[in-house]
């Protein structure tokens, strides 16, 4: 069984599935068998300009929409946090708020 600790709900993740697939996505719960993230992406290239880009990983979900999506645990191979620049790119593309910069953070102390 795969054991899931250290991730709270809301906060972002990273989840390599034995597909191959690395899905990014938002941590909801999880039980013995199953793990439910929120608004889970993809990585992939940009064919216009080459820049990496977040897209939906199950192209027909409702993309506005909070409810979990179920992944089960014997098809993950591994999960970790997922690296900070990338985490708050997702953040701003799937929910619209844009993490401060530090230096915009000592403006508000």
């Amino acid at each position: 069984m795969l054991k899931i600790s250290n991730f709270k709900k809301g906060d972002v993740m990273t989840v390599k599935c034995s597909t191959g697939e690395e899905v990014v996505a938002r941590f909801d719960s999880d039980t013995a068998n199953e793990l439910n993230v929120v608004k889970p992406t993809v990585l992939t290239i940009n064919p216009q300009d080459g820049k990496a880009m977040l897209i939906p990983w199950i192209m027909s979900i409702d993309t506005k929409s909070n409810e979990p999506v179920t992944i089960g645990k014997a098809q993950v191979v591994a999960i970790t946090k997922t690296e900070k620049n990338l985490a708050d790119g997702y953040m701003q593309s799937t929910t619209g708020i844009t993490t401060a910069t530090a230096a915009e953070s000592s403006l508000l102390i």
